[in-house]
């Protein structure tokens, strides 16, 4: 369980989410603590995904209640959620301008909040960017585009990470990467919410693990736990 002194952060009680007439999260029901890191688990088409989207409000329809820093925001647009919620969002499909150099799309990022990381920083934690800092983004590898999607979220004051399937298709050096960064993310007290097909790579990061299935939580492991209910995470996730 998270420790007594680390306040709240995120709370989802009954969340219901719709694209359309598709009813995609059915009563979906999540807690995070400051400074942890959670992983979303399930088969695709859980509704993993959809979660991180209907946090930010990026979703046609939702009801239930999402509270951030105790701020009710289900009903807020985009803009004002990111800045209540110190939010910063990085899809599965990266978002980087691909015409733009490494420095210059690590320039576009707005502030949302004070203490974002500066570029000498980003380049200390991603030194693979700094010396790709003038290649374009389309000549950078899927790693790299990867590690600068991250980084450009940095820049921004976030300290809420939404991060979407971060390690597909990458190689196992660029995953050793991606374990060292989000180490070193926790240790400056940032919070993550990880959507990860990886179970393999999540495990060792994450506090704790929610399993999700038919867009709802059908199961809550915490880190300790792994070994004793890993019949449950074969059952749910066919590993």
């Amino acid at each position: 369980m998270p420790p007594d002194n680390k306040p709240e952060l995120l709370r989802i009680e009954n969340l219901h989410t719709w694209y359309g007439e598709s009813h995609i999260l059915h009563g979906l029901d999540l807690v995070l603590h400051e400074g942890e890191v959670i992983t979303l688990l399930g088969r695709n088409g859980s509704g993993r995904t959809t979660t991180l989207k209907a946090i930010l409000g990026l979703v046609g329809k939702r009801t239930g209640s999402i509270r951030l820093h105790g701020t009710e925001v289900i009903d807020m647009p985009t803009h004002r959620i990111a800045h209540i919620g110190k939010l910063g969002y990085c899809p599965e499909e990266r978002g980087i301008f691909a015409s733009l150099n490494v420095d210059e799309n690590l320039e576009l990022p707005p502030v949302i909040a004070p203490g974002g990381l500066s570029i000498a920083e980003i380049y200390e934690m991603f030194p693979n960017l700094k010396e790709r800092r003038k290649s374009q983004g389309s000549k950078l590898s899927g790693g790299e585009q990867q590690m600068l999607a991250i980084a450009r979220i940095l820049r921004t004051g976030a300290t809420l990470l939404l991060l979407d399937e971060i390690t597909e298709g990458l190689a196992p050096v660029i995953l050793k990467k991606l374990d060292e960064v989000i180490r070193k993310l926790r240790e400056k007290g940032f919070t993550i919410i990880l959507v990860e097909q990886n179970f393999r790579f999540a495990a060792p990061l994450a506090d704790r693990h929610y399993i999700i299935e038919h867009g709802r939580v059908v199961e809550q492991i915490e880190a300790a736990e792994l070994d004793s209910k890993q019949e449950q995470l074969n059952r749910h996730l066919s590993v």
